[in-house]
């Protein structure tokens, strides 16, 4: 079947998003890196990913009530202008650009807290975009099948007509599993090859 759709997917494939190196902004040593990389990070954030944080300030206030002896970086560290992490790659934008002006309908898919889609949403490409399934809205996070069928159900999109891009190998598994193409975002320049080479199939 001919390519219709493509999905793509937002942290580290239309924006940046490097949480060690915003640590490593504010000067924090090794261990204070490792460990807020670790407290925030890996486990906070995702789950603000999931919905269960609405807000900064309410995951702040949990961590702060957890973690007491990181009281004052926590509050540093998850300040409202936090989610400036989120730097566009204005490349992958206008290669979304091309894609939508060639015919294609385009959608995300992506895991992402409120705050953090409240502030990306502000970048044009938004305007390029077709429909898209956000992880805080739905309560599922990829590579959950869950996520993508709401996504392949919500839009009547057929798995085969559809491509799937992602920087993360779990995340291109799961949606191999659901019948859609999935490709492995490791540099723009790849992937635009591995899409032109499934769009010419």
């Amino acid at each position: 079947m001919a390519i219709k759709n493509i999905v793509f997917d937002l942290g580290n494939v239309l924006v940046d998003f490097d949480p060690a190196a915003y640590l490593q902004s504010f000067g924090y040593d090794e261990s204070t890196v490792t460990r807020l990389l670790e407290t925030v990070f890996a486990v906070a954030w995702p789950a603000g990913d999931r919905g269960d944080y609405l807000s900064l300030t309410q995951m702040r206030d949990v961590l702060v009530n957890t973690y007491p002896e990181d009281a004052d970086v926590i509050c540093q560290v998850l300040q409202p202008d936090c989610v400036k992490m989120h730097t566009l790659r204005s490349d992958v934008a206008a290669f979304l650009h091309t894609l939508k002006t060639r015919g294609y309908r385009i959608y995300l898919l992506s895991n992402l807290a409120k705050y953090s889609h409240d502030f990306v949403s502000q970048y044009a490409f938004f305007k390029d975009i077709d429909g898209g399934v956000f992880s805080y809205q739905e309560h599922v996070c990829k590579p959950e099948a869950r996520i993508y069928h709401i996504l392949l159900e919500r839009y009547a999109l057929v798995p085969q007509e559809t491509i799937f891009l992602d920087d993360n190998a779990a995340n291109i598994a799961a949606a191999n599993r659901c019948g859609m193409h999935g490709v492995l975002f490791t540099t723009l320049l790849c992937a635009a090859e591995d899409i032109t080479k499934l769009l010419q199939e």
